[in-house]
């Protein structure tokens, strides 16, 4: 910079006084005053339940008696394995039968969050197999395989063993907490 250009910012500069500095950080976007974590947290509740499709037009139908089975790359082959036979302990279960789509669609994500936040891993969810669903059979079993694809933190899911319902219900594996994260890699050291 000049001086030219310094004296004449110095001049422009004349008068002004500094902001007096707050105590606290202010996140853009949010009004601090009236911020209310309930309402922030049903808003991203809301978003999150508008990305799982209700319109049957977008729903891939599966026959009531296909095996479903779904991972992420990031499982392994061996744990997956393990976890299509049945091995891994259930930790929690949601039957949907006979409730309705936009009911089952809610239930279905709260289940999955609130078992997430329990730092649970191991799910089965019942949905039923729907012979005689219309507009097409097993539309609640197809609903839940297209919502458990689209909800974070969902890392494999695989029709249940015999025992556990069969193709009628639905195992879920969730991703690891960080705090399950971290006793792993403590117990393996």
């Amino acid at each position: 910079m000049s001086e030219d250009d310094s004296a004449l910012f110095l001049a422009s500069m004349q008068g002004v006084k500094p902001l007096k500095s707050s105590q606290g950080a202010i996140q853009p976007g949010i009004n601090n005053q009236n911020y209310d974590p309930f309402r922030h947290h049903e808003a991203l509740r809301r978003l999150a339940l508008d990305k799982l499709s209700l319109d049957l037009a977008e729903i891939t139908p599966i026959a009531p008696d296909t095996v479903v089975s779904v991972k992420n790359e990031c499982v392994q082959g061996q744990v997956f394995k393990l976890f299509r036979q049945g091995k891994y302990e259930v930790q929690a279960d949601l039957d949907l039968k006979g409730v309705a789509l936009p009911r089952a669609r809610e239930l279905l994500y709260d289940f999955v969050v609130n078992s997430q936040l329990a730092g649970f891993r191991n799910l089965i969810v019942i949905h039923g197999t729907g012979v005689n669903n219309q507009p097409f059979p097993a539309k609640l079993k197809s609903c839940v395989t297209a919502w458990l694809a689209e909800i974070q933190g969902v890392q494999a899911f695989h029709s249940a063993p015999k025992a556990w319902g069969g193709v009628g219900a639905m195992m879920v594996m969730l991703a690891k907490s960080s705090q399950n994260k971290q006793q792993t890699v403590e117990q393996h050291q």
